[in-house]
């Protein structure tokens, strides 16, 4: 069980113009987030990583919820992230033609069923 706190998150969406864009993406996801690549980002202080298929909106969606110990992690993570997803790095990724729409924020209330 992980006891680390969230305290800093970012949130996105994903558009894809089809359906079927959207499930090859999802069977990529292991290409796309390697377990070296999660290492990576564990050491500079990621907690959590939930990637979601919507289907309430009608649209070809998914969220990603990340969760970090501090802004500080959120910001070593993103340079990291930014790295390991040019198109040189990430081939998989640059495959893949989406809108990204992206929210962060602080923790100020939490509920945990523990």
């Amino acid at each position: 069980m992980n006891n680390k706190k969230t305290v800093f998150l970012n949130s996105l969406y994903m558009d894809f113009s089809t359906e079927n864009e959207l499930d090859l993406f999802l069977k990529s996801l292991d290409e796309i987030w390697t377990d070296k690549l999660y290492s990576e980002l564990k050491q500079n202080g990621l907690i959590r990583h939930v990637v979601s298929k919507v289907w309430n909106k009608g649209h070809h969606r998914i969220t990603q919820v990340f969760e970090y110990e501090s802004e500080t992690s959120f910001k070593k993570c993103e340079r990291i992230l930014s790295v390991a997803f040019t198109p040189e790095n990430c081939p998989t990724l640059a495959k893949f033609v989406f809108k990204i729409f992206n929210n962060r924020g602080i923790v100020v209330s939490e509920f945990k069923n523990d």
